[in-house]
């Protein structure tokens, strides 16, 4: 049986996506944010030493980190690689390439987001400067074409939805076009539609 425990408005939801889209059956527990400080609460973090979302038990195995939940999933119960390109190709290495950018958007969010609440000097510059760095970088990766690694559908997707998605808030959407498209057809994907059933109508990311 998997367990999937889904802290609200985190990149939880991008794993219930990829278990909609894998057609899994699964069991989602959620969890409010602590209304004091928008922080995991404490039943969550009992779920792992790192103390974060989402957390995935798979059997006697529990994972966390985003990026790690998605592999295993793939490699587990993707039979058909519908999600991952081919092995040793050029569209693999990309798809690799992309798991990683994913990761790092993430952590150029985080940044963004410690300098809106307050003014660390010089490095406020430096932390300002990368969202969009990478925000330019999908954007004209996406030109032309219909997913990050080309016209399939992959993990870097199910990884990369998030993390743009955040960033929206910290750019001008108007300057990403292609990041509006892309994360159109991600939102109206229909794995993604019911994801959305199972948590009350999604992602509210206008706070963070």
């Amino acid at each position: 049986m998997i367990t999937l425990h889904y802290l609200k408005q985190s990149c939880s939801h991008r794993i219930v996506w990829l278990l909609e889209a894998l057609g899994l059956d699964y069991e989602l527990k959620i969890y409010d944010r602590n209304p004091d400080n928008s922080m995991a609460p404490a039943e969550l973090k009992a779920q792992h030493p790192l103390g974060k979302a989402p957390v995935l038990q798979d059997g006697d195995l529990v994972l966390a980190e985003g990026n790690a939940i998605i592999q295993h999933l793939l490699d587990r119960y993707d039979d058909e690689n519908r999600f991952t390109p081919v092995h040793k190709t050029d569209e693999y290495s990309n798809y690799v390439y992309w798991l990683g950018v994913s990761a790092s958007i993430f952590s150029a969010n985080l940044l963004a987001l410690l300098t809106k609440r307050g003014d660390f000097g010089d490095f406020a510059q430096y932390a300002a400067a990368q969202t969009p760095l990478y925000f330019n970088h999908v954007e004209q990766t996406l030109e032309g074409k219909t997913w990050i690694v080309g016209d399939q559908l992959t993990g870097a997707d199910f990884s990369l939805c998030f993390p743009l998605q955040w960033g929206l808030n910290y750019v001008n959407k108007a300057d990403y076009p292609n990041i509006v498209r892309y994360l159109e057809q991600v939102e109206n994907h229909p794995a993604y539609l019911k994801a959305n059933e199972k948590n009350s109508g999604g992602l509210d990311l206008s706070k963070f």
